[in-house]
């Protein structure tokens, strides 16, 4: 695992930053009839993501993009390979939008896609193929370490099998940073 960025300061801030994840996974492959690996078989688990986030002024925007081969989804190696042992392609990414009014309230709205490929031993399962999600906030800072927060976010998951599944959330709260 490594990660690389780079930043600058002043009226125009900004990061960017790339990052690897290679790891060995072993034990993959067909099982027997009580789900126990009997190959033995290794692969490697390799994912790559680059970001770019920047300020100026009082707006700030993000963007972040990832692919791998067997590194899975919503977990790390979570359905990362088929039965036969063979990587699953994944990939995804996120873009984000903010801007200060003078009040101080930060106002914001992202939007993130998460890619599941099947493979061809997989056909039209129930595996996830896409997460999706939109969210717009408001966060007001009553303190430097206290912030209100207010999210109304919209998630849909879909499986390679046509199967869907949306919630839509509101979430009020507040962020304590230490």
């Amino acid at each position: 695992q490594g990660q690389a960025s780079f930043s600058w300061t002043g009226d125009f801030a900004g990061k960017v930053w790339g990052g690897f994840f290679l790891q060995e996974v072993s034990n993959i492959g067909t099982g027997d009839a009580a789900g126990v690996v009997t190959d033995g078989s290794s692969e490697d688990a390799e994912a790559f993501e680059v970001g770019v986030s920047t300020s100026i002024y009082n707006i700030g925007l993000v963007g972040y993009a990832y692919t791998g081969e067997g590194v899975g989804t919503t977990i790390l190696l979570g359905d990362a390979f088929d039965a036969n042992g063979s990587k699953r392609d994944s990939d995804g990414g996120y873009v984000q939008a903010t801007y200060v009014i003078p009040t101080g309230t930060k106002l914001g709205v992202s939007y993130g896609i998460s890619n599941l490929d099947n493979t061809t031993t997989d056909g039209a399962s129930t595996l996830v193929e896409e997460n999706e999600r939109y969210t717009i906030g408001a966060y007001h800072p009553l303190t430097k370490h206290l912030n209100l927060v207010a999210e109304y976010t919209n998630m849909e998951a879909k499986s390679h099998a046509g199967l869907t599944n949306e919630s839509d959330t509101i979430s009020l709260g507040a962020i304590l940073f230490f």
